[in-house]
């Protein structure tokens, strides 16, 4: 394997600090997600009245836990996938995943375009959450903000499959 270059080093710093800003993050929003959810249940069951906002914020939360996650999870390669690719000869394989990220981008720029779409109409009219008047747009600017992320991380792992795939050919000749 050859010897990673200066801004390659770079990439893999700044893509390592970038995953553990996410995952402490991740891990701010699940803690508080445990205690506003058990305080209502304590609050319901020992106090007959429930914190009204503690189910529209933990719901939140949890939209923002998923798409947060799905970066971590691509940048950490942990998506689900299956290994089939195993048994099939090594250029063939590394066709199907430049081919299966290729798709991964458009997915991800259809992600992004619906994403902006959806959050900045609901910013542009004003809709607001029913328990904690919070901008459904505030909410939805995880869809474009993940999007962006997964993509600039798609793009590094594309080229490092055709980077790995020329080399791959040029090695045979």
């Amino acid at each position: 394997m050859s010897t990673p270059t200066p801004q390659v080093s770079l990439v893999r710093r700044l893509e390592d600090w970038f995953a553990r800003i996410i995952g402490g993050f991740i891990g701010i929003l699940l803690g508080l997600m445990v205690i506003i959810v058990f305080s209502n249940v304590i609050a319901r069951y020992f106090l007959n009245s429930s914190l009204a906002w503690s189910e529209e914020l933990s719901r939140f939360m949890l939209i923002w836990l998923a798409f947060l996650g799905s970066i971590l999870a691509y940048i950490k390669n942990e998506h689900l996938g299956l290994d089939l690719l195993i048994f099939l000869p090594q250029r063939t394989a590394m066709i199907i995943r430049i081919v299966a990220n290729l798709l991964a981008l458009v997915a991800l720029g259809v992600l992004l375009w619906g994403g902006w779409a959806i959050t900045a109409h609901t910013m542009e009219t004003g809709w607001t959450s029913p328990a904690l008047s919070i901008p459904y747009g505030i909410v939805y600017l995880v869809v474009p903000f993940s999007a962006v992320m997964l993509l600039l991380q798609g793009v590094l792992k594309l080229t490092e499959l055709v980077r790995a795939f020329v080399i791959e050919i040029k090695g045979e000749h």
